[in-house]
């Protein structure tokens, strides 16, 4: 045990207290991701073989100071055990360090089988020298009680060191590629690891090097908890969120990249007719097939079935290859229901080095490739993104010019649609709705500028200026003393992404004091296409605020019963597709009222949008729809309009 440090019994103590201190905090790592983590399979699998591999590293170490000290009995063999278990431990420690680094940053997962043996060849041999040692003495020896180093120790560190140094030095060589945050991290994580090794081989500082220790694994959960943010949970691939932390930053950082923006044409189709699962397969499909370039982009799943993939070197990539085999896996048939289905793809090329494309209206091209409709049955459809949708273009920029002009002027107005109580003619409710008459562009559809708000980052002072002209109005107006119960809010995908939400709320909920319960939240069904698990953790938080929820445009996309009761809505709106189709056909009629009894079964409100005549009126009444809400009773109109409205229709159960 000649390794082993000697010291006071203060020494000791405290050897025995960071040891135990380290071990509690390993526990702790893998008890979170077991119970809270919930990013990919295969991040937290590399994270939870580093951890107990570090279990098991600091248990023997604990055992071999305790042998050291006298506490429990020794002998040689089990002084050997404890240096054989020691150092196979320390050369796996720093083995799988580099494996979750390789995994973090998306690259060991895609490597070939030829590969991923290769990068753990080094600590393999590194361990059968180990064991091999007490006959071999190649690493360690023992000799009168005494432990030895053995004349390829130094082999023994510079395996160690080459796993530390290699990831640190293959996270900085990806640092640009990955978001900001999630970048800024493994760079940490990989230096820390480097400095943790240097403060023990070089300085021999045990102090410093189990404080360093503690606070590298921290680092490590930190780690995966920033790529649990950052991946798409069903692909793997970085998600939405993570696109427009790059884009936030500076996409031209370096030259000659290209933007590939691939769309699933079929995916509404999809949505409509197939289950969730079925969708997912396909989409995750798709990725494999895509992720074959992983070592030469980055790529995004941004959900709605649209892919971004960014090329970094272009030179170093082959355009015509990747197409081809986009084309190749297109042409060929998906299962889906135990059929065989042709999908297509629709792919935009953007040049960042063409003269079209600058800084300030990059986002403004990829909206108009995201918006282009599609022209060919082709397996592939390629267009070249900056040569072409002028028009699109020149609409996108004049809609951010109105927007703009919006905020600064106060020019946009909030209209209010009635929602009436179909069993007593009520006014029970109204749905806020945000309208722009520009003074350039005359009207203009929230369709058009709440998706470039959102794709120009205008969304939030949007939002901003709807949450406190309702929360005024409900205040102003003391909307209770005149039977409405609450005003719908509705909130976009990107409202629903946004972690502050519940604090904005909260604040406007404090300024006008108003009891959230006269707020319901309406959110669309696309929302729930993008990230769920966020999307339903973020509702949890206004829920605790006091707030209920209603699922607008139901039938619009695809919505299962088992996937809306995953969600704390208390009210589904039927889209008015739905309710006028029911009076086209007896089938389509059928089924409403099959949806609306489905619905109450499971204890949901329902309102019928699109109610435009007396017939649709008196037949929702008769299946026991809820609410109705349409131009029958009230278009959206301004405040004062919608005030004496209710003054003059609002009828009082008797």
């Amino acid at each position: 045990m000649g390794e082993v440090y000697q010291g006071d019994e203060v020494v000791i103590n405290m050897r025995i207290g960071y040891v135990l201190l380290i071990l509690s905090i390993l526990f702790v790592c893998l008890w979170f991701t077991y119970v809270s983590v919930q990013s990919k399979e295969y991040y937290r699998r590399a994270f939870r073989m580093l951890m107990w591999s570090g279990v098991i590293m600091y248990i023997n170490h604990l055992y071999g100071i305790s042998m050291e000290e006298g506490v429990i009995p020794c002998s040689n063999g089990m002084i050997i055990a404890e240096r054989m278990i020691h150092y196979i431990s320390t050369v796996s420690v720093y083995a799988l360090y580099a494996y979750f680094m390789l995994c973090l940053l998306d690259q060991f997962h895609y490597f070939p089988m030829w590969r991923k043996l290769l990068f753990f060849a080094p600590a393999i041999i590194m361990d059968l020298m180990i064991i091999s040692s007490p006959l071999t003495h190649l690493v360690f020896y023992m000799q009168d009680g005494i432990v030895y180093r053995g004349g390829l120790f130094w082999l023994l560190m510079l395996v160690r060191g080459s796993y530390a140094v290699g990831a640190t030095i293959r996270g900085l060589a990806r640092r640009r590629l990955l978001p900001k945050i999630f970048g800024q991290c493994v760079i940490v994580v990989a230096v820390f690891a480097v400095v943790q090794f240097l403060t023990f081989v070089v300085l021999k500082d045990e102090t410093l090097y189990y404080s360093m220790l503690i606070v590298n694994i921290v680092l490590f959960l930190l780690a995966l908890t920033v790529v649990e943010f950052y991946k798409d949970t069903y692909t793997g691939l970085l998600n939405r969120e993570a696109y427009e932390q790059y884009t936030k930053r500076d996409i031209y950082e370096r030259s000659n990249k290209a933007v590939y923006l691939i769309k699933l044409k079929n995916y509404t189709y999809l949505k409509e007719n197939c289950h969730e699962v079925s969708i997912i397969e396909i989409i995750k499909e798709l990725a494999e097939c895509i992720k074959e370039y992983s070592m030469l982009t980055s790529i995004y799943y941004i959900g709605i079935g649209r892919f971004v993939v960014i090329v970094h070197k272009r030179d170093h990539f082959s355009e015509q290859d990747f197409l081809d085999k986009l084309k190749a896996r297109m042409e060929d048939t998906f299962l889906l229901n135990g059929a065989d289905i042709h999908l297509y793809l629709f792919v935009a090329v953007i040049n960042l080095e063409s003269s079209k494309i600058n800084r300030k209206n990059y986002k403004r091209y990829f909206a108009a490739c995201d918006d282009m409709r599609y022209n060919s049955n082709e397996p592939v459809e390629v267009i070249q993104g900056d040569s072409f949708g002028i028009d699109q273009l020149q609409r996108y920029r004049s809609i951010e010019e109105a927007i703009e002009r919006a905020l600064v002027e106060k020019e946009f107005r909030m209209f209010y649609q009635p929602i009436i109580e179909a069993s007593t003619g009520r006014i029970i409710s109204a749905e806020a709705l945000i309208r722009l008459n520009d003074r350039v562009l005359g009207f203009v559809s929230p369709e058009e500028f709440i998706p470039i708000s959102e794709s120009n980052g205008k969304i939030h002072e949007v939002s901003e200026y709807v949450i406190d002209t309702v929360f005024r109005f409900i205040k102003e107006h003391n909307l209770q003393n005149l039977g409405v119960e609450f005003i719908e809010l509705n909130l976009s995908v990107m409202q629903c992404m946004d972690k502050k939400l519940s604090q904005k709320l909260e604040y406007y909920l404090n300024k006008y004091d108003v009891d959230p319960k006269h707020i319901n939240l309406e959110i669309t069904e696309t929302a729930t296409n993008f990230d769920e698990k966020r999307l339903r953790t973020q509702l949890q938080k206004l829920k605790n605020l006091g707030f209920t929820f209603s699922l607008d445009d139901y039938g619009t996309g695809y919505s299962n019963l088992v996937r809306v009761l995953e969600y704390p809505v208390d009210i589904i709106k039927l889209d008015k597709s739905i309710v006028w189709s029911a009076f086209q056909n007896r089938d389509s009629f059928v089924t409403l009222k099959n949806l609306i009894s489905m619905f109450h079964d499971v204890h949901r409100r329902i309102v019928a949008e699109g109610v435009e005549s007396e017939e649709q009126r008196n037949a929702l009444r008769e299946l026991s729809c809820d609410y109705l809400q349409g131009y029958f009773y009230s278009k959206p109109v301004d405040e004062d309009t919608f005030i004496s409205y209710v003054q003059n229709n609002q009828h009082y159960p008797s």
